[in-house]
């Protein structure tokens, strides 16, 4: 029995136990995980090798532990290369379907390794099967070489390409990742020598790569600052800037994203990955930017100027893309308002103004007869009813922009509608609901307001008792009102200023109650559509979506 294979086995179970131990602390981190099974892997074949040279292991003949190295080469290529992937951020996410692919592709490794074996020393005819291995052992060993090799890659240019890590601690990962990833040669090369020589050898290339993981966890707290300040200042630049920024390779698929961007788009930033730019802002390489997007959010429908710059390297090859999204909805509503207010002050106010004084003065200057001298009257007072509705409207308007973002509260969309029916005239307008509520979370007093505003201007224009339906409905995303009634509907041009977003001289809206819809429906993230103008009923369409439900771009 060789004391010196004994204390060998000792000492590395012992490093292994202490590195395992001290990576448990940082669990949570990143690759801990997948690198505490990796060491604790390596520890088992190392201590397999010298219980065996001590005769204490009940593995047959030196063949035998051969194929056990090489099946345990497969499992250690691929916790290495996970553990590079989530270590360093780069490649693609683990999910556990693909970490269920990669041990898939470890067993399968060990499993056609272990037929060429059965096959190799003959214990078991298999003919053309053992033959087949032969081919399937190759491709699945250089499959497993090759991630093995793929992660030594990404650890150096994590260090020289990105300075995601420092150079002494990538030089050592790579060191170590080359001792899991030529394993293999060790053991066929190793065969043109004793068999004694090949378990030396593949001891002393299992204690290296076990020594370099444990000091570098057990010196430098390999999970302590993860990777270096590159990766972690880019990450707080990103966190500093208020708008969303999302970065993306040349297949537009997400690469980083800062905090603003992940509450904006309600994105898991562990999860990136999983996901492109276009399911999730519909924004790609072909998206026209030159004017301000619309983009669903967790807050609803929000306008935003997206900029796009390209990421390139040393020798200009774009690699990908970084998309800046400012959102300018609430500036566009201010700027709305400021038209809208321009307009009733040069137009709506002073015609109206102008209109009073030409019949008072008619009144004061002209002979006229009593009757004649009360539709004066009348229309001095229908004219001052309506700055005094005017004049309510823009109160309305200057509390729905100074509020703050909207509430985020149940609001049952049937009983809303019931109360805007019963305080407006809930005999000349019914509700058309279904026998569920529709509840979402949104904000019940905008909704209210929206709603009062749509069924009073319909009651405006329709004659006689005709009655205004107010109909709910549940939709995929939240809930929608409409508000039909046999009037003519709303004019064209006052649809185009609406949907537009803007008035111009030639084209403007007659009044504040429908601009105050607008708003409204942009502030809780709706959107506004109208029906056919050629069909017998005029209907207006308010979308409403459910804000505290996820959402995908449209």
């Amino acid at each position: 029995m060789d004391a010196g294979w004994i204390l060998g086995g000792v000492a590395v179970a012992g490093v292994c136990a202490a590195a395992i131990v001290r990576t448990a602390w940082h669990r949570d981190r990143p690759g801990a995980v997948p690198f505490a099974i990796l060491v604790c892997l390596l520890g088992t074949l190392a201590v397999t090798i010298s219980l065996w040279q001590t005769g204490l292991a009940p593995v047959g003949s030196t063949v035998a532990i051969e194929a056990l190295l090489l099946g345990g080469y497969a499992f250690t290529s691929v916790l290495w290369i996970g553990f590079v992937f989530e270590y360093t951020g780069r490649g693609p996410a683990l999910t556990a379907g693909r970490w269920a692919g990669l041990l898939a592709l470890g067993c399968l490794a060990i499993g056609s390794t272990a037929v060429t074996w059965v096959h190799e020393i003959g214990r078991v005819p298999l003919g053309t099967v053992g033959r087949v291995s032969y081919l399937t052992t190759f491709v699945l060993q250089i499959a497993v070489f090759s991630l093995g090799l793929l992660g030594v890659v990404l650890i150096a240019r994590s260090a020289t390409a990105y300075d995601d890590l420092s150079l002494p601690r990538a030089s050592v990962l790579t060191v170590a990742g080359l001792g899991i990833t030529f394993l293999p040669l060790t053991v066929g090369f190793g065969r043109l020598f004793t068999p004694d020589a090949t378990l030396r050898t593949a001891f002393l290339q299992l204690c290296l790569v076990i020594g370099l993981y444990a000091a570098m966890e057990l010196t430098a707290g390999l999970f302590e600052a993860g990777p270096t300040a590159g990766h972690l200042a880019r990450e707080a630049v990103l966190d500093t800037v208020g708008s969303p920024v999302a970065v993306v390779d040349r297949a537009n698929r997400l690469l980083d994203l800062n905090e603003a961007a992940a509450e904006v788009f309600a994105i898991d930033r562990t999860r990136l990955r999983e996901r492109s730019l276009d399911t999730v802002a519909g924004v790609d390489e072909g998206t026209d930017l030159s004017a301000p997007l619309t983009i669903r959010t967790a807050d609803g429908r929000r306008e935003f100027v997206v900029d796009r710059s390209a990421i390139e390297d040393g020798t200009g090859t774009v690699l990908g893309y970084a998309y800046r999204f400012r959102d300018v909805t609430d500036r566009k509503t201010r700027e709305q308002r400021l038209q809208v207010l321009n307009r009733i002050t040069r137009h709506n106010l002073r015609n109206d103004l102008d209109a009073i004084r030409g019949f008072a003065e008619t009144i004061r200057d002209e002979d006229l007869g009593d009757a004649e001298t009360e539709r004066y009257f009348d229309r001095i007072e229908t004219l001052a009813y309506g700055l005094v509705d005017l004049s309510s409207a823009i109160e309305r308007s200057e509390r729905l922009m100074t509020d703050p973002t909207p509430r985020r509260e149940r609001c049952d969309l049937s009983a809303v509608a019931e109360t805007v029916a019963d305080r407006t005239d809930g005999e000349r307008v019914t509700v058309d609901r279904p026998d569920d509520p529709v509840e979402i979370r949104s904000d019940p007093e905008i909704v209210r307001l929206v709603l009062e505003e749509l069924v009073e201007n319909s009651m405006e224009h329709i004659d006689g008792d005709e009655p205004v339906v107010v109909a709910v409905r549940p939709s995929d995303d939240g809930g929608t009102l409409d508000v039909r009634d046999s009037g003519p509907g709303i004019p064209d041009h006052e649809r185009a200023v609406l949907l537009e977003g803007e008035e111009t001289e030639g084209m403007h809206g007659t009044g504040v109650g429908l601009w105050l819809v607008s708003w409204g429906v942009t502030r809780l993230g709706g959107r506004l559509s109208f029906g056919d103008r050629e069909s017998d009923d005029s209907t207006v369409t308010v979308h409403i979506p459910d804000l505290g439900a996820e959402h995908e771009p449209e």
